[in-house]
């Protein structure tokens, strides 16, 4: 048996033989008008209102056991105002008033990628989001290894303080000559520092196994000219914002609890139903729901298993059945249009079915064992079928198998599903 956990991520698929089985101002010069492209986005308007975005957050600050050391990105930080990012969208944060004020919906531009850097053979998207020194504009867009892929996205933020709290719509399109683009660029040269490199008591904390901290702390000046660097954690308590200046080994700490509540009464629909074998083969059924079972044993509350079975080869017997397989599993929750995977795992061997009124039921296992005993073992359990021991050992399956599963599942149960993803991976459209 090999159980991966949280953070670890299998490709699993259900093959039988070779076949899967189954916003603000826009006030502009005349000269500006010449010069800009505007934004163009998605007509149809299918994602998460302001309040949904500010709910999605805040479930996610609630439930942070699920989020395997995903933090909300804290994309900016001042004295006054406070933009936190992640894959369902951005809030504009007012320190002052202690509310979020404005909302942009990332699905919508298509700059929803975090936490999916990916890696030097297969690197991911992932999405810059950046304010301007004085505040009255933010870019967003996306970036491969470093460089901007696709289009960036200016949002004026002239209006925001006085606006009805919403989402607010990209003001225009931008180049990378751009010279708004240019300067905040160069001002946001020095603002990121890996939050993980923060040192003393403060940073032991923001590292301990139940908290989840931003990727980066922000550096910044106040008013005053005083350096500082803030960082976006998730808590037992729920979302702080942590704000560190003076020495760095003995920093002065301010703490402030983050509330991301609207005056919206908002029921966010975050329950996956349980995935069924809807096939004809008694003897999958059986297996399936036996794979799905001992799954089940220690799931937690909010995910769904979704049983992948790699099988090799189906004996018939006197009394039913033998089933030699890869009894693959893995669990998912939802967040927003998301499906993310929260653990999987293998197990490969060998059920026997007994042939029953009704079909099939599994009387007895026998899985393979960890580590170095793996291979020894597989062949033991496959005597008599040396092809099916090497296809055992040597299994591997394609993301295209792994997506035709999900994909099933989102269609029998009409979620609304755009993808699903794994930690530290792009995610892949569904």
């Amino acid at each position: 048996m090999r159980k991966c956990g949280k953070g670890t991520l299998l490709l699993m698929s259900a093959v039988m033989a070779t076949s899967l089985f189954t916003g603000c101002g826009k006030g502009k010069s005349s000269q500006a008008q010449k010069n800009e492209v505007y934004a163009t986005i998605k007509k149809s308007d299918q994602s998460a209102s302001a309040a949904q975005i500010c709910a999605w957050l805040s479930y996610r600050a609630k439930n942070n056991r699920l989020f395997q050391n995903e933090g909300i990105e804290l994309s900016y930080c001042s004295d006054n105002l406070a933009v936190f990012s992640d894959s369902v969208g951005s809030v504009i944060y007012d320190r002052t008033k202690k509310k979020v004020i404005a909302a942009v919906d990332l699905d919508k531009i298509g700059c929803d990628h975090f936490y999916s850097e990916g890696d030097e053979e297969n690197p991911g998207l992932e999405t810059a989001i950046k304010v301007s020194k004085d505040q009255k504009w933010m870019i967003i867009y996306n970036q491969l290894q470093g460089k901007v892929n696709g289009n960036i996205y200016a949002y004026s933020l002239k209006r925001c303080d006085n606006m009805k709290f919403a989402k607010i719509t990209p003001s225009k399109q931008i180049s990378e000559k751009d010279k708004l683009y240019q300067t905040i660029i160069k001002d946001h040269k020095h603002t990121q520092k890996e939050s993980d490199s923060i040192p003393g008591k403060i940073g032991d904390k923001i590292r301990a196994m139940d908290v989840s901290a931003s990727k980066y702390a922000y550096q910044w000046k106040d008013s005053k000219g005083i350096r500082k660097q803030s960082v976006l954690v998730v808590d037992k308590d729920g979302l702080k914002l942590y704000t560190l200046s003076g020495k760095e080994n003995q920093p002065d700490i301010q703490s402030e609890m983050v509330d991301l509540k609207t005056s919206d009464k908002i029921k966010l629909n975050t329950q996956l139903p349980e995935y069924e074998y809807t096939g004809k083969d008694l003897r999958i059924k059986a297996v399936f729901d036996e794979t799905k079972k001992k799954s089940d044993e220690d799931k937690e509350e909010g995910l769904v298993t979704i049983p992948m079975l790699n099988i090799y080869k189906i004996v018939e017997t006197k009394s039913g059945a033998e089933v030699y397989a890869n009894f693959w599993s893995e669990t998912y929750y939802r967040y927003g249009s998301l499906l993310k995977n929260y653990s999987g795992g293998s197990y490969p061997g060998v059920m026997y079915l007994k042939k029953t009124k009704d079909g099939y039921r599994v009387t007895k296992t026998r899985y393979a064992e960890d580590g170095e005993s793996l291979e020894r073992s597989i062949r033991k359990l496959c005597k008599g079928y040396p092809d099916v021991a090497i296809r055992m050992m040597k299994d591997s399956v394609t993301q295209n198998q792994r997506k035709k599963v999900l994909q099933k599942y989102v269609s029998q149960n009409k979620l609304k599903i755009k993808a699903y993803k794994e930690y530290g991976w792009q995610y892949v459209n569904l």
